[in-house]
């Protein structure tokens, strides 16, 4: 395998790949959107600017960990134009963005989620919306929740429900997804089945991406309960060299890969 030139785009200087990328025997350059020790500051306007400078620049790979610009769609254009892009594309965001959608779709292939109340009997209880979610330890509490996000958005007050709260282990699952395998960071057995369903859920449903997701977990009663999708990452360290791992992803070739 040769060496690669790779592009990061950051939110800010505290990434969390960077530094596993950099390591990497198989890094030719690495470019970057803001400045960071050892990188070539890379700056653009939109994503059809920064889709014509990869080429220019002969970018190999490029990896998102700006959650914003993910949520903007960044995976489709420069996908589009075949730069291979390490992020959510805009059905990948769905699951992080539609409580409605991400909901119908785990219970569809059994994956875990808190039970829905029409109406509080026992607190705390969890008050959830799109993109947001937070806990009353009242009814007086759960009423001003919902007034400050009536305030906030009349289409986010409309998309209020009510969930049960559970006690339990939290628990942040990264997983790398190719279109075909997902290689999840966790050598827990519940989670390793949570692992598998997701799997099945994203190639059943065809959410074509190449790239990160977290899944926000709760184990409680010999379960693993979803409580939600990001595209944050949370993890450190891996013992396989990062590009290796990457360029497996690109060729679908993670079923190669034991962690």
């Amino acid at each position: 395998m040769q060496r690669l030139n790779i592009l990061v785009v950051l939110e800010d200087d505290k990434s969390i790949l960077t530094p596993l990328i950099r390591k990497s025997k198989y890094l030719n350059k690495l470019y970057s959107t803001i400045e960071i020790e050892g990188g070539i500051e890379v700056k653009f306007n939109t994503f059809r600017e920064l889709a014509e400078k990869c080429k220019a620049l002969q970018v190999d790979m490029v990896v998102v960990e700006n959650e914003k610009l993910v949520r903007q769609g960044i995976a489709d254009i420069l996908r589009k134009r075949f730069i291979n892009c390490f992020a959510l594309t805009s059905i990948g965001n769905k699951l992080l963005l539609s409580n409605r959608f991400t909901r119908e779709l785990l219970n569809k292939y059994e994956i875990s989620t808190p039970k829905i109340l029409s109406y509080p009997k026992d607190y705390p209880i969890v008050v959830r919306t799109d993109g947001m979610c937070k806990t009353g330890y009242s009814l007086d509490e759960i009423i001003k929740i919902r007034e400050s996000i009536s305030r906030q958005s009349a289409e986010l007050a409309d998309k209020i429900f009510l969930e049960e709260f559970i006690c339990g282990q939290p628990v942040k699952l990264v997983s790398l997804f190719d279109g075909k395998t997902l290689l999840s960071f966790s050598e827990n057995s519940l989670v390793r089945e949570y692992s598998e369903k997701l799997c099945r859920l994203l190639i059943g449903e065809k959410i074509d991406f190449i790239g990160f997701i977290t899944s926000k977990l709760l184990i409680a009663h010999n379960k693993v309960y979803n409580l939600g999708f990001s595209s944050k990452l949370s993890i450190t360290d891996i013992d396989l060299d990062f590009i290796y791992l990457l360029n497996a992803a690109i060729y679908q070739k993670l079923d190669e890969i034991h962690i």
